[in-house]
């Protein structure tokens, strides 16, 4: 499996509690191999990865929910260690630059049809960063003006209004009726 590498940097960026991102992604691939009929070939598999494993994640925190939580001191910078070495240090990483190759054309269709303000708000958070950050990184790029986090909700709310508008829960284009 050649994308064991993204399943293992998602299953740490989405799980609560840090213990658990070996058994999330042993679960993980468990599965995969379970539903691998579901994919579809004519879409990027690196998508449907991402779509399915966040998902999954998803699920089992919720499960876990009830467990105490977890301790704050964990060093998630170990964990990535233990990830093998690829070419390229982003391989795995979404981000503005690489965004594209995670997402089918449907999607980057509507992306494309996005306010560049929304558009950098909305990957932002789709690359895992937390508000506060979002509003750091777009302040420092000149996008945001001043220091305030109700415009970065704004700017993501708006953003996912309008994709909800162009795109289907599969992530296709609506069809005009």
């Amino acid at each position: 499996m050649p994308h064991k590498n993204l399943i293992y940097s998602i299953c740490i960026k989405y799980t609560f509690n840090q213990e658990d991102v070996e058994d999330n992604y042993i679960e993980a691939l468990t599965n995969f191999f379970k539903y691998m009929d579901t994919y579809d070939p004519e879409r990027s598999v690196k998508t449907w990865i991402y779509a399915v494993t966040k998902r999954l994640v998803a699920d089992l925190n919720s499960r876990n929910r009830n467990r105490t939580p977890a301790n704050d001191n964990v060093d998630v910078g170990g964990l990535r260690s233990l990830l093998l070495a690829d070419e390229e240090p982003t391989a795995n990483c979404m981000g503005i630059d690489n965004y594209r190759e995670f997402y089918n054309d449907d999607i980057l269709w509507a992306l494309d049809r996005l306010k560049p303000i929304y558009r950098e708000a909305f990957l932002l958070q789709q690359a895992g960063y937390k508000i506060g950050e979002i509003m750091e990184i777009t302040y420092r790029n000149g996008t945001l003006h001043t220091k305030n986090i109700e415009t970065v909700k704004s700017r993501l709310f708006l953003a996912k209004t309008q994709l909800r508008n162009l795109l289907t829960r599969d992530g296709e284009k609506r069809v005009e009726k």
